[in-house]
């Protein structure tokens, strides 16, 4: 009895010692004056809105040999038939929003012969909502002077002069264009196409 005694008496006193360790819930500590709670979920990016009708986007690009090409498209996101017939209006801007002083051409303005259609005249064109049409720019990144490269990361558009200019969307949210001229000073833009 005496050995049944002492390991109920050790059991006992291990049991004590096993709550010795745990702690009753312990109270959450107050938040730090000013702190703002801060949501666990990733917030999405919305669709961007269409208050004009018109979207442009960022298409894919071509590089080779320095010649650069960007496809661009306008989303008609409208309810309305959209004509088109000629260029997009195009304003190249540095990563502080502020207009680089180049030069837009229509067509390949002879920066290249090899890039296919940019010389094609333009035609009538209508976009119909929900419908898509296309222009493309181009450039070369040559840079044969000692000041720095014209970079543009950002881009105003219109669909045609006197139309309203909006921002082209990059193909990937929350990255900034590149369209890095080097010391060449011009783009070259295609007409609307579908």
């Amino acid at each position: 009895m005496r050995t049944g005694g002492r390991i109920l008496a050790v059991l006992a006193a291990l049991a004590g010692l096993a709550g010795c360790g745990s702690r009753p819930d312990a109270l959450p500590l107050p938040a730090p004056a000013g702190a703002q709670a801060v949501p666990l979920a990733t917030p999405t990016s919305a669709e961007p809105s269409c208050a004009t009708g018109l979207q442009f986007v960022e298409g894919a690009g071509d590089a080779a040999m320095g010649l650069r090409v960007m496809s661009i498209e306008l989303v008609n996101c409208g309810t309305q038939p959209v004509e088109l017939n000629g260029y997009p209006q195009v304003k190249l801007l540095d990563e502080h929003w502020q207009p680089l002083d180049v030069e837009i051409v229509n067509g390949s303005g002879g920066i290249s012969s090899s890039a296919e259609g940019f010389d094609n005249p333009p035609q009538p064109i209508v976009v119909q909502p929900g419908e898509r049409a296309k222009t493309a720019f181009m450039w070369k990144n040559r840079h044969t002077t000692v000041d720095p490269p014209q970079v543009s990361t950002h881009v105003d558009i219109a669909a045609s002069p006197g139309a309203t200019f909006q921002s082209l969307m990059p193909a990937t949210p929350g990255r900034n264009l590149h369209i890095d001229l080097g010391s060449t000073g011009r783009l070259g833009v295609r007409a609307w196409h579908l």
